[in-house]
Formats: structure tokens, C-alpha cells, sequence
């Protein structure tokens, strides 16, 4: 039997997993592994690895914040952690841009895009999180 939720056209979330938010992050991190490849081998140990990093650690820091959820304390400084990380991936690929390690046209302000709209995500649920609970 469906529940309300579902019956509304409403996921019930019963992972991390299941956050849109998550999902988005995760996207993401997969395109800028598949992008870094282009970039030239001496960065490897610069940008490279921060961007890497940090895409990563997006939907890591919400997955860890959905596990300790029962402290809204602590989920939200995760998702305040993902936050940063998500900005510093701006940051990282404005840099990329200024550069030309994209090439592709109008990837890089796509992304930006994402990653912005993502960090609007990142606040509506850290302020909603108590729902979660």
C-alpha cells in the first residue's frame, strides 16, 4: 500500500540516497572526475586532486550528515561543510575557465550554475533539516 507521500506523487526518503540533493552532488562529482581528465598533467598535484577533493566530499558530507541526523547540531554542520566545498568547487572552476582547461562551450558556467543552484539545495535542506529527524 502506497503512503500519502507517494500516493501525492511525493518520494518517501529513506536514504541519503534518496535526497535529491545528494543525487545532484553525486552527478556531479562524476562529471568533474570524467572533465579533469582533459587537464593538463601539471596540475595533477594541484588542481587536480583539490577538485577532486572536493566534488567528492559534497555528497559524502551529506551522506554523513543523513547518518547522524538524529543531532541537528551536527547534520547541519556537515551540510554547512558541504556548503564550503561546493563554493570552493565555484571557485575551482571559474580558475579552470580563466585557463581553458574546459574547452567545451559553455560548460564551465553550466556547472557553475549547478553548483550554485546545488548550494541553494544544500541551505534549504540544512534549514529544514529538523523535518528529518
Amino acid at each position: 500500500m502506497m503512503s500519502e507521500m507517494e500516493d501525492r506523487g511525493l518520494k518517501t526518503i529513506r536514504s541519503f540516497r534518496d535526497l535529491q540533493v545528494y543525487q545532484e552532488s553525486f552527478q556531479l562529482q562524476l562529471e568533474i572526475e570524467e572533465a579533469l581528465k582533459d587537464y593538463p598533467q601539471s596540475e595533477k598535484y594541484l588542481l587536480i586532486d583539490q577538485m577532486k577533493r572536493a566534488s567528492r566530499s559534497i555528497p559524502a558530507l551529506i551522506a554523513e550528515g543523513w547518518a547522524l541526523r538524529d543531532s541537528v547540531k551536527e547534520s547541519k554542520n556537515f551540510l554547512r561543510r558541504a556548503y564550503g566545498s561546493s563554493c570552493e568547487m565555484i571557485n575551482h572552476l571559474s580558475l579552470s575557465q580563466h585557463k581553458s582547461y574546459i574547452r567545451k562551450e559553455g560548460y564551465v558556467e553550466e556547472l557553475i550554475k549547478r553548483y550554485e543552484i546545488l548550494n541553494m539545495k544544500i541551505t534549504k535542506l540544512r534549514n529544514n533539516w529538523q523535518k528529518f529527524k
